[in-house]
C-alpha cells in the first residue's frame, strides 16, 4: 500500500487499477467499533465472528426442494447426459424415520428436512425433470 499524498490525473498519465487502489487505501480508514442493540443493527456487518457451541439444527439439513443423492451418482451429469435414478421416498422436514439413500438412488427432499443416511448432497429439483423423463 502506499503512503504517498493522493495523486491528480492529467492527459498524460492514465491510471492502473493498482494505483486507484493505493490512493483509495491511503486515504480511507477503518471505522471505530459501536454498540447496537440488535433491532438498530440492520444493515451492519460484525466486527468480530461469533460462533455458537451447538450446531443448529442438529443434523444436516436441505436448504431447497429437491433429490438428496450420492456425489458419485450425479457426478458428471447434465441436460446431455443426466443422471437417472431410482426415487426411494420422501423426505418431510421434522421426519425422524428416514430412508436409506443407496448407490442409484434418490429420495425427494422438501427444504429444511434431514439429509437421509446415504445422501451427500441436493440437486435441487429445477434441475431434473420432476421424474417424467
Amino acid at each position: 500500500m502506499s503512503t504517498a499524498a493522493p495523486r491528480t490525473a492529467g492527459p498524460d498519465h492514465l491510471w492502473s487499477v493498482d494505483e486507484h487502489l493505493d490512493d483509495i487505501l491511503a486515504t480511507v480508514r477503518p471505522l471505530e467499533p459501536i454498540e447496537l442493540h440488535l433491532l438498530d443493527a440492520q444493515g451492519c456487518v460484525l466486527v468480530e465472528d461469533i460462533t455458537v457451541p451447538v450446531s443448529l439444527p442438529p443434523f444436516d439439513n436441505s436448504s431447497m426442494d429437491g433429490y438428496a443423492v450420492r456425489v458419485a451418482d450425479v457426478a458428471g451429469a447434465s441436460e446431455q447426459y443426466p443422471a437417472a435414478l431410482e426415487v426411494v421416498g420422501d423426505v418431510a422436514a421434522g421426519q425422524a424415520d428416514l430412508l436409506h439413500v443407496g448407490p442409484g438412488q434418490a429420495a425427494r427432499i422438501m427444504t429444511g428436512a434431514p439429509l437421509p443416511p446415504g445422501a451427500e448432497t441436493v440437486v435441487p429439483v429445477e434441475w431434473t425433470d420432476g421424474g417424467l423423463g
